[in-house]
């Protein structure tokens, strides 16, 4: 089990190394995450009785423009010719930006229900990709949007009820893989011509469609962060 588990992550962690060869920079990321967790009862109604809780949010991120003018400007190509004889569309190809990244990320909530206080207490491990556009403005400061898309897996779980847990590691709402869709905004602050720093403004959540007869939970985890990025 464990070598297949190896197999399992392999594809990904040589995606991750190619994308740190060929990327124009990488970030750095920490803060923190308050998460909703949507819960639909198997009768439909749905749950009132959690509340959002906060946790820890860690990533790396690996960035490439569509359009990098600097290696234009090196360059004898075609490619490069055309570009440099079309300013317009090569400005606002580089204002375009994709990314992959790799995150810790914990999604927590609590609640009570009839006086007893319960928490969910889960830490996850995932991928991230975005695309989206990044606006110099002035002073060395660019703002910019990514729509995002990520597949995060349970690495621990537990379930606090009165003074009792219980692991979640068998709870099919949080062992399996989980699809996440949103967005996420960001202001960055150049430090010199390698560095910069930034504060990042992230909502994401998975959209399992409500069944007839079974309970469902989605996982709505918004995150503040702040990091450093450096071009290579």
């Amino acid at each position: 089990m464990k070598y297949i588990s190896l197999l399992k992550v392999l594809p990904l962690i040589v995606v991750l190394i190619t994308s740190f060869s060929q990327a124009q920079n990488y970030k750095i990321q920490l803060g923190s995450s308050i998460t909703t967790f949507n819960y639909t009862q198997a009768n439909g109604v749905k749950a009132n009785y959690l509340r959002p809780s906060s946790g820890s949010h860690f990533g790396i991120i690996f960035s490439e423009a569509v359009l990098d003018t600097s290696k234009n400007l090196a360059n004898t190509s075609k490619r490069s010719i055309y570009f440099s004889q079309h300013p317009t569309i090569s400005k606002i190809l580089s204002t375009f930006q994709y990314d992959l990244g790799i995150n810790y990320l914990q999604m927590n909530a609590v609640g009570d229900l009839q006086k007893i206080h319960f928490a969910y207490h889960s830490d996850f491990i995932g991928t991230q990709a975005g695309f989206g556009i990044e606006i110099p403005i002035k002073l060395g400061i660019s703002i910019a949007g990514t729509g995002q898309l990520g597949i995060f897996k349970m690495i621990n779980g537990n379930q606090l009820i009165s003074n009792q847990y219980f692991p979640l590691v068998n709870n099919p709402q949080f062992n399996t893989f989980q699809f996440f869709m949103g967005y996420r905004g960001e202001i960055s602050k150049k430090l010199n011509d390698k560095t910069s720093a930034f504060i990042a403004y992230q909502k994401i959540q998975t959209t399992h469609a409500d069944k007839i007869g079974e309970a469902t939970l989605n996982f709505v985890p918004t995150s503040f962060l702040i990091g450093l990025k450096f071009l290579k």
